[in-house]
């Protein structure tokens, strides 16, 4: 890990943009690809010396935009049981200790190698640790796209395995959230759990996501909130109303301000 990487690494505590019809028949495309194959929970990778172990699969990551364009959207899972996995799961997060998010951060960056972000010009923005869990997330802001992971870590090793990614975006440069606002980023489905991020705006600290029955507080930082919990994002089998096909997203968000104040179910700033 060079020096500036390590630098970045422990100084840590612990979008939506408008589809242009070529991005449009992107995801179409994609669709057709995601339903025409069998979902894989990915193949078994050879046993390394290093004494960290990292199973992988790819997982699907989707920009909140592009939910109203796809029919019939489809995550692939496999793999795990969420209520067994995530039994250590907290609502708050806490911090990651510097050489078990070293651990963390190499096997996500090698998860992440050769998809869609640039790791040479990416930047980890955000970790946050959950239970046996830990969240990172990587960004570039033009063009806007970010790389998530979920690793399973237990508090005190640097053992990793479990390694979930997605990565997703658009191709022009990130939307800034007013003052008092956010952007919903690219939301990603895990076998059990589900991860988003976003833009908040100067004046918000605190970011509370409602996912049905469990309430999430984000971790913010340097205008940037993540989160992850053991459960969907979606609606499944939910009526939906006329003209609108695809899974209905079942979050809302409160925003808390500098000053005190709340804002609840605050809606997300688009583009215009």
């Amino acid at each position: 890990m060079n020096v500036p990487t390590d630098a970045v690494l422990r100084s840590l505590d612990a979008s939506v943009t408008a589809l242009t019809a070529a991005e449009q028949q992107r995801a179409g495309e994609t669709l057709e690809r995601i339903v025409a194959t069998a979902p894989s929970t990915g193949t078994a990778q050879p046993a390394a010396p290093a004494p960290a172990r990292r199973s992988r699969r790819r997982l699907v990551l989707v920009p909140a935009a592009a939910i109203a364009l796809i029919v019939g959207w489809a995550v692939v899972q496999g793999g795990r049981s969420g209520d067994t996995a995530y039994a250590s799961w907290s609502a708050t997060p806490a911090s990651v200790a510097s050489d078990e998010l070293d651990a963390a951060a190499s096997a996500c960056r090698d998860k992440l190698r050769g998809s869609s972000l640039n790791l040479d010009r990416a930047k980890l923005v955000l970790a946050e640790r959950r239970g046996d869990h830990v969240a990172l997330l990587y960004r570039t802001e033009n063009p806007d796209i970010s790389g998530a992971c979920l690793v399973r870590n237990p508090k005190g090793s640097t053992d990793v395995d479990n390694v979930d990614d997605g990565v997703g975006g658009g191709s022009g440069p990130a939307l800034k959230a007013p003052a008092r606002s956010y952007t919903q980023g690219a939301i990603f489905g895990t076998p059990g759990a589900s991860i988003t991020d976003g833009a908040v705006g100067d004046a918000v600290t605190g970011v509370t996501i409602h996912a049905g029955t469990l309430t999430v507080n984000a971790s913010v930082r340097n205008g940037r909130y993540v989160a992850w919990w053991p459960g969907p994002a979606f609606e499944s089998g939910s009526p939906k109303p006329s003209g609108e096909e695809g899974p209905r997203l079942m979050l809302t968000y409160d925003l808390t301000l500098a000053d005190g104040t709340i804002i609840h179910n605050a809606q997300p700033t688009l583009p215009s």
